[in-house]
């Protein structure tokens, strides 16, 4: 495997509570799929083979509407684990994944996770503690949804884009996203998103220049992200 770039989640940051031997054999069994920007990790339709975790990079995933445009429903980050549900559920894709940049991707054939499943409690119990958080993550989407300001969702969003795409100790970064994909993430218009970038700048927080964003106070755009 060749070395990885800073920021890159290996098989054993991935699955902190497995045993050696366990883990060992994930490593047998896995593969590191290499994404170019904007390539296809598994399409709506796609039967599942394996469950994956973003070892480097990020992806979006995305459905089509009933207009058929592409609606931007989640990123996933270096750290996090996509297709469980699948796998798990026995039922095919029903969403598109794309790499937002280049990614690197572990592939752990699902025969192999359910036999481990299967044959290990601390296995079984890896994968509860992933589909907990991942229940966690839903709710506090749909709380954020239901009971913060639209301007702090639209702060929440630019804000995991910046340590996303931005360079280490950098203030200016582009994100592979228009004002439309921020809307969808931020579950807003497109129309709230540009008032809400019209108040960060009066503030001070931040300037943009076409798709180019640049961050001029970090802690007060965090405070609007996490302010309930």
């Amino acid at each position: 495997m060749d070395k990885k770039t800073k920021g890159t989640f290996t098989l054993r940051r991935l699955f902190p509570s497995l045993l050696e031997d366990d883990l060992i054999r994930f490593q047998e069994n896995s593969s590191v799929i290499r994404l170019k920007k904007g390539q296809n990790l598994f399409i709506s339709g796609d039967t599942p083979r394996s469950i994956y975790g973003v070892a480097n990079g990020c992806l979006k995933i995305v459905r089509e509407s009933q207009e058929g445009e592409s609606v931007i429903t989640r990123i996933v980050r270096a750290g996090q684990i996509v297709g469980i549900r699948e796998v798990f559920g026995e039922f095919k894709y029903g969403r598109t994944s794309v790499a937002l940049k280049d990614s690197e991707v572990f592939s752990i054939e699902k025969t192999i996770v359910i036999d481990l499943i299967q044959r290990s409690p601390a296995v079984s119990m890896q994968f509860m503690k992933i589909f907990c958080n991942e229940l966690a993550r839903l709710e506090k989407r749909i709380e954020s949804d239901l009971y913060r300001p639209a301007k702090n969702r639209v702060a929440s969003v630019i804000f995991e884009l910046y340590n996303l795409f931005a360079d280490e100790g950098a203030q200016i970064f582009e994100p592979p996203l228009n004002r439309r994909d921020i809307a969808e993430l931020a579950d807003v218009t497109p129309e709230t998103v540009s008032r809400a970038i019209a108040d960060f700048k009066q503030a001070g927080i931040m300037e943009t220049h076409g798709s180019s964003f640049t961050i001029l106070d970090t802690n007060s755009l965090q405070n609007e992200a996490e302010e309930r």
